[in-house]
């Protein structure tokens, strides 16, 4: 992975870090694109969207990413994931053993969101009921827990924005 791609996961991960203290995943979107949910072992990465943008699956099952745009893509997860560039037609197939919620982005296009609902949390409820960092869906005894994790995040996201917004200023003015 190269430093580029390192920063701009810790970027994404620490934004979806701070908002799954705020509100709860409906993931996909970033504008564009209406969040979608669905049972299965495929994802589709088109129109810089991931369909369906929230997948539930079984514990064990194999999940397929197949990039259908022109242009490439990343499947970007906290501890798993593709982070190299999949060009048209490139597939990436992952599963996961353990139960839990499992968020994932491409690093490549801000917005372009995900998750994929493993296990128990998947036999009920919908995906504006999912909490997308924890793998129950009982809140947390103290109300106001997210807030360190959320500000943390915040705070580096907007770092890191700053760090990159300068390298990018930099390289135009040398051009």
């Amino acid at each position: 992975m190269t430093r580029a791609h390192r920063i701009a996961t810790i970027a994404v991960l620490g934004t979806i870090g701070a908002l799954a203290g705020v509100t709860t995943a409906t993931a996909g979107g970033g504008g564009h694109c209406a969040p979608a949910e669905a049972r299965g072992e495929r994802v589709e990465l088109e129109g810089a969207c991931f369909s369906p943008s929230t997948l539930l699956t079984e514990a064990g099952r194999s999940i397929t990413f197949v990039n259908r745009d022109p242009f490439a893509h990343n499947v970007s997860g906290t501890g798993w994931g593709n982070y190299e560039d999949m060009a048209q037609g490139d597939r990436f197939t992952t599963s996961f053993a353990d139960e839990g919620i499992y968020p994932f982005a491409c690093t490549l296009h801000p917005g372009m969101t995900g998750v994929i609902v493993v296990g128990d949390e998947a036999a009920g409820g919908t995906a504006g009921e999912v909490q997308p960092l924890a793998a129950s869906t009982s809140p947390p005894a103290d109300g106001d827990a997210w807030i360190p994790a959320g500000a943390l995040g915040l705070a580096v996201g907007a770092a890191l924005g700053a760090g990159l917004a300068g390298i990018v200023r930099r390289r135009a003015a040398t051009a």
